[in-house]
């Protein structure tokens, strides 16, 4: 039999599938073989399976003859896509050899083609999941360091980038080798139920709760709503695991009412006598310093938020037996990730030296006002100057939550505030009411905005000034670090 991800009998038992044809499935099992599973055409190599999606503008099965000529060996195809197109099916399965495997829905087929990878390779990997509204990539990128220093380079498998969700989740499972020691994933959501879904595929054993904040509140129309959902990352705990909450969060009981494992608070007003945990200095741009079972520790990535993160990082480490020194190795080696809190010290291509921070891969009301005050408190010899980008995905809530964006920063000591988006309108009536900050307002992020704003930055910063650029991913304000930026200094 071929080196394959999964048997054809493990994969249609595992789907709930039946092939297209009257192929024998006993006949075709010892040639049959997957060695990568794609959502993309444009992705596929010899011997992928190719799973077609269908979303709100595309339906990947359009896409299926470009999979199965670049190589695909087997295909998931929607039933209800076969009224109107069984001949294409049957024509290039006679033509290729290609399996096509009929499921009532190829986004849950892929998930459950994930988990019956998972119970085949994972049973003995210790298994990691990290949620919440916001740090869930820094705390797992975090973790992942930590784990490489304890347990070895190739010993760790991870999510990649933010392949997190309903599809980057299985996805990433298929991934796993299965002679790592331990799995560590990201679980985001966009909708209700997807963290349910992606941890029936993983099952942890052990699980953080990063914060339960307002990202999504668009979406899930209240903080309860976005507990229910993240909440569902503890679903398969067992009584050998462990769960992971800010003991400052408000919502930490409610998460942890149904687990069935060890649950574990962590934060700064957690005893070291509990946490091991000594609190040195806060450094400001430069990090936090601190002790892990007395071995004096320096993590890297500014702001009290990313400390609160790595406190999570050292419960689950410690709960896994994991010593000091590889805390230490591991936290101290990582940096910040692009577009998340990325702090350089440059030169303007106007001469005058600042500090500017990214922090442009994503914005909700909780990263925004956790950003906000931490420059408040960090002091300059020139200016403070926030970029503030619109924050998306918030629905009915969007007015009230941009206008206390606008309120936070009339006490944050900013001297100059650059507003973008629609949505930041209620931010700028709400600054407007004071003579400082002084503030500017675009309704769009367009080609004038860059070079508009990039102007006005450069007019007012003086040297040592602090510059701020925070906004959501879609407001793309990390384009206007070329205009700010002397090119050898980007």
């Amino acid at each position: 039999m071929k080196d394959t991800l999964l048997t054809l009998n493990e994969l249609l038992s595992a789907v709930d599938g039946k092939l297209l044809t009257g192929f024998d499935a006993a006949a075709i099992e010892k040639d049959f073989c997957f060695r990568s599973v794609v959502t993309d055409s444009r992705f596929v190599s010899i011997n992928s399976l190719f799973v077609p999606l269908i979303g709100e503008f595309q339906n990947g099965h359009k896409y299926v003859p470009q999979a199965v000529e670049a190589g695909a060996s087997v295909v998931f195809v929607n039933e209800a896509e076969l009224a109107n197109d069984a001949a294409i099916y049957t024509e290039l399965e006679n033509k290729t050899g290609c399996v096509f495997v009929i499921v009532k829905n190829t986004l849950y087929a892929l998930q459950a083609a994930a988990a019956a990878y998972v119970n085949k390779v994972c049973q003995n990997m210790i298994r990691v999941s990290i949620t919440g509204s916001s740090g869930k990539t820094t705390t797992k990128e975090m973790l992942v360091s930590v784990c490489k220093a304890h347990f070895g380079e190739q010993a760790v498998a991870y999510t990649k980038g933010n392949f997190n969700s309903e599809t980057g989740l299985p996805l990433s499972m298929f991934l796993i080798r299965g002679d790592e020691k331990i799995g560590i994933f990201e679980m985001g959501m966009n909708r209700r139920d997807e963290i349910g879904e992606i941890s029936a595929v993983w099952q942890s054993q052990y699980g953080i709760i990063t914060n339960i904040g307002n990202a999504h509140i668009g979406i899930l129309g209240s903080r309860q709503n976005i507990a229910e959902e993240k909440r569902k990352s503890f679903d398969y705990i067992p009584q050998t695991g462990a769960a992971f909450v800010p003991v400052e969060d408000d919502f930490a009981d409610y998460c942890t009412q149904n687990v069935k494992g060890q649950v574990i608070r962590f934060g700064k007003t957690i005893p070291e006598a509990q946490s091991g945990v000594r609190f040195i200095k806060d450094l400001g741009l430069l990090g936090t310093k601190f002790a892990v079972d007395g071995v004096e520790t320096w993590l890297h990535l500014p702001g009290d938020y990313n400390y609160q993160n790595a406190l999570g990082v050292i419960a689950l480490a410690k709960k896994l037996g994991i010593p000091a020194a590889a805390i230490k190795t591991g936290l101290e080696q990582v940096s910040a990730m692009s577009g998340r809190m990325e702090v350089k010290e440059c030169v303007l291509k106007s001469g005058k030296k600042a500090t500017v921070i990214c922090d442009c891969y994503n914005a909700n009301p909780d990263s925004m006002k956790r950003v906000i005050e931490f420059c408040r408190e960090i002091k300059v010899a020139g200016k403070k100057i926030f970029v503030l980008g619109a924050m998306k995905e918030l629905g009915d809530k969007a007015e009230q939550a941009h206008k206390e964006i606008g309120e936070l920063t009339l006490a944050s000591g900013a001297d100059l505030v650059v507003l973008a988006g629609a949505e930041m309108s209620s931010a700028r009536d709400a600054v407007a009411q004071s003579a400082k900050p002084c503030v500017e307002y675009f309704e769009n992020n367009n080609d004038d905005f860059y070079a508009s704003a990039a102007k006005i930055i450069l007019d007012n910063a003086a040297d040592e000034s602090l510059i701020l650029i925070k906004g959501s991913h879609s407001m793309e304000l990390d384009k206007l670090i070329p205009q700010l930026v002397k090119e050898d200094e980007q």
